[in-house]
């Protein structure tokens, strides 16, 4: 009797495991959040943009789809910006707004990297947490072909990784996600540009005389 639940606790921890080298066990959070700049109330103009990843493209697969931060920057210049259109530009046109986007990789500490490594060998067994990896974000505004500012912001992340977390792994879906702090930093970005004059600014509120 003992030695057959004992064979169900080891079984039982073993799927646990496997389950979590697929699903990760794990807990992820990332900041800023998405906090929307007030919008102009009028549409005008074009704005060029493009996102370097860094990866190259095969080009001989037919499925060579755009990564989703292009649809996040042409969303938020369309929605948010006050621009008329947002399209995807390379190289910069010689005249009107363009902006360049570069995103690079912020390492976690190397304490991090070993307990996360021993973690995925010990099928989450041992626990495992990192809150300095990330992203920096930066974006290249030009002018007419001419770079006018530069603006930087950092995407970090948070993450969690532990056997126990296995039954709270809904709390995933509380979590800001990389897409919505990835629109965290576009929309910091319009705030900065409007600031230094450089992007459409919102109409100031009419005030009504009695």
């Amino acid at each position: 009797m003992l030695r057959s639940l004992t064979g169900w606790i080891s079984r039982g921890i073993f799927y646990a495991g496997l389950l979590c080298t697929v699903t990760g066990c794990m807990i992820v959070s990332y900041t800023p959040e998405a906090v929307e700049p007030s919008q102009p109330s009028t549409k005008a103009g074009i704005a060029g943009f493009f996102f370097y990843t860094g990866a190259v493209g095969d080009p001989n697969t037919k499925d060579n789809s755009l990564p989703i931060e292009f649809r996040l920057i042409q969303e938020a210049l369309e929605n948010k910006g006050g621009f008329a259109a947002a399209t995807v530009s390379n190289p910069p046109s010689a005249k009107g707004i363009h902006l360049n986007v570069y995103e690079t990789v912020i390492e976690q500490s190397t304490a991090s990297n070993i307990f996360c490594s021993l973690s995925l060998l010990t099928l989450s067994a041992v626990p495992c947490y990192s809150s300095r990896g990330g992203y920096l974000v930066q974006y290249d505004l030009l002018v007419d072909g001419e770079l006018k500012k530069t603006y930087r912001y950092e995407l970090h992340e948070k993450r969690a990784q532990w056997i126990v977390l296995l039954p709270v792994m809904w709390m995933n879906g509380l979590t800001v996600s990389y897409q919505q702090a990835f629109r965290g930093t576009i929309y910091q970005f319009l705030r900065d540009g409007q600031a230094d004059g450089y992007l459409p600014v919102p109409s100031a509120p009419t005030s009504q005389v009695r």
